[in-house]
This record gives C-alpha cells, structure tokens and sequence, in this order.
C-alpha cells in the first residue's frame, strides 16, 4: 500500500518537497494550491519578486529536475556591505559565485514542469482545506468543495500565517518588526558587475542585488512610518530616494516593474511536527530578510525531510514521531541559529548606543581586513 504525502502550499518549498517526495519508493504526493491555474512561463519583464538561491539550494533544484532557465539568473560574484558611517565596509568574494539571483516566476515555472509528467504528483488547483481531523497518524483534511483529503503524512508547507500549524494546535512564537519589505526592480545606469551591495542604517536595510542586463532588485526593510512616507512618493521621487540610500553607485535608477510592500516579523514554531504531520518553511520559521536565506532554509527543510523519510526503517511509518523528530533535529539548531543572528543583527543596526555604532562601524572595517573571517562568514550564510 503506498503512503499518501499531502501537501499544504504550493509555493516554492512546497513544490520542490512534492517533487523530491515523488521520488521515494511506494509514495503519492498530493499538493492542495490555492492558485488555480498553472505557473506561465516568466513575461519579458523581470518578477519583483526575487530569492538569493545559496550554491547547496541550486544543487537541490538540480537533483530533482527543476533547475530554472540560466537566460533568467544571475550570479552574485561578490558582495558589499556598508554600515551607517559612510567608512565602514565589508568586501565580501571568493573563487565562486557567493549566490544566484532568481525571479519567483522562473523559479515556479521550472518546479511547475518539472512536475507536469510524474503521474504520481496530483496539484489540486483552486483547493482550500476548511478543517482538519485527526486520527492517530493520520490527518484527514475536509475540502471546501466538500471533498475529503486522507494523509499517512501531512506537510505544513503553507507559509508563516499557516493554517495547518494552527489547526495542529502548534503555538509559534512571532515578534513583529513594525516594520515593511519594499521589493521592486531598477533599470541601473551604470552596470552592477555582479556585485551584491547592502546598506545598512539606524531605520532601515536597503539590498541591491544583480539582474540580467543591467537590472536590479531592490529589497528594502523599513520601519513603517518610513514604508508610509516612501509610499507616498511618485515614480521618479522614488527611484531618487533609492538612489540616494544607495549613495548613487550606480547612477540614475528607473523603474522596471511595480513596487510591492510586505509587514515583516520574525515567526518561530514552538515544534515543527506532530503524529503524522510535519512543518517547512515559513510555517516553521520565518526569518528577516536582510540575510536572504528563506528560500534556502525551506529548501534545506524539504531535502532534510525527504531524505529522513527515504532512510528510515522499513518497520517505521512516514509519520511516526520518532521518524519526523529526526527531521527536526536535524534542522532545527541551524535554522534557529541564523534566526537569532539576522534578529541580533538587526537590532545592532537599530540601537542608538555608542557601542553598538562601533560595533556596526569599525568592527566592520576590522572584519574587512581579516580573510579568513571573511571566508567563514561566506561559507556560513551561503553553504
């Protein structure tokens, strides 16, 4: 009898866990969207919407047969970072690329047609649980339509507001940032050289990461009552204002797409599984994105849970705790150590004390000049 793997969320996380899922012996996957139609092929204008896939991600993407289109990625051959007093900085680079730039439209149409001809995947498009019973392992899901989903495996991959996580009776712990991510992509008048920069001020994170023919994303973290001012700029003012907090490195800024806002905050989930039920992602954690790993930790999610499932005793059933545990385990004390370090990290940026001013300032100045630490740092953020 196969296992049924039913999955919460068609997102990136979700898709690429169904497609790596499908590939273990005796399993179907059913992945519950509520899109209902099928991911285009990515228009001629860049998507605003962009992650900085880590090297580990892109092998990930790989494996499973879902590598985007190269003609839509970009590489980031080296990084730097500014802190508030204009003399501090830090010049990140190695032998290879740190990271690729990838828009979320070509990101979910390669997991969209990767997964088009495996018959053992079922997308259930225009589909919204309404509630959800348990019994034992098992989770029975009761559809809107009034249809009913039977999992030995249910997968919280539905984001950080999950509602999976809340009908488990899962608590989660979230901090608000009060805080707003401004994203939108920039026609640059001097070419960006493949370099990522970061700027980070007392009220804010601003990130300019490289697109394809002169392009950037722009990702930028204010506090709200900035968000409201800059929302109430036209076109042109805005491109001035983001060229400015850039200190105009790379000249004058047009607009290449909308400019879209998100509230940011920080949700960590008490636990991530339950008999017959498992977390990922942004329903396990959401992180600020000054460190661009979400993608990348729910990636890490999906690759760890599918290879803890693949390799578990022939005795043990795919949700049996001592199963999903070692999922968990396995994931759980990295995730939370970059959670804590990019909420630290902001905080750092946001105090007025003089201590911290020299931490953010001539402790990056004396970074830059050590090598070594500059390797690890690269290493630990981007492996």
């Amino acid at each position: 009898m196969n296992t049924n793997i039913v999955i919460v969320g068609g997102g990136p996380v979700g898709r690429a866990f169904a497609l790596a899922a499908s590939r273990l012996a005796n399993v179907d996957v059913t992945v519950v969207e509520r899109s209902v139609t099928l991911a285009p092929a990515p228009a001629a204008a860049f998507d605003h919407r962009v992650y900085a896939l880590s090297p580990a991600s892109l092998v990930f993407l790989a494996e499973i047969g879902a590598s985007p289109d190269a003609a839509r990625l970009s590489k980031v051959r080296a990084m730097q970072v500014w802190g508030d007093d204009a003399n501090s900085h830090l010049d990140l680079a190695q032998g290879q690329p740190i990271a690729t730039i990838v828009e979320h439209a070509a990101l979910m149409f390669a997991l969209e047609q990767a997964a088009s001809n495996i018959e053992r995947i079922r997308v259930l498009r225009g589909a919204v649980p309404k509630a959800m019973g348990t019994n034992g392992n098992q989770h029975e899901l009761e559809m809107d339509d009034g249809s009913t989903l039977r999992a030995d495996l249910l997968v919280g991959a539905d984001g950080s507001r999950s509602q999976i996580r809340e009908w488990a009776g899962i608590p989660a712990v979230v901090k608000d940032y009060e805080s707003d991510g401004i994203v939108a992509n920039l026609h640059c008048e001097f070419a960006h050289g493949d370099v990522a920069r970061q700027w980070f001020t007392t009220d804010a994170v601003l990130a300019y990461l490289p697109l394809p023919e002169k392009q950037i994303s722009v990702v930028w973290s204010v506090l709200r009552a900035k968000s409201e001012a800059l929302k109430a700029l036209g076109d042109a003012d805005f491109c001035r204002a983001v060229e400015s907090a850039g200190h105009n490195v790379l000249g004058k800024l047009t607009l290449a797409s909308p400019v879209a806002r998100f509230p940011l905050a920080r949700v960590i989930a008490d636990h991530w599984c339950a008999p017959g039920l498992a977390l990922m992602g942004d329903a396990a954690h959401a992180v600020h994105p000054l460190a661009g790993q979400g993608v990348n930790l729910g990636f890490a999610d999906a690759r760890t849970l599918c290879e803890t499932l693949r390799n578990r005793s022939r005795f043990s059933a795919a949700g049996d705790m001592l199963v999903l545990r070692k999922y968990e385990r396995a994931r759980r004390e990295a995730t939370l150590a970059l959670s804590e370090l990019t909420d630290k990290l902001r905080a750092l940026y946001m105090s007025n004390a003089k201590a911290a001013s020299w931490v953010r300032n001539d402790g990056l100045s004396l970074l830059n000049r050590m090598p070594h630490a500059k390797a690890a740092l690269v290493h630990y953020a981007f492996s």
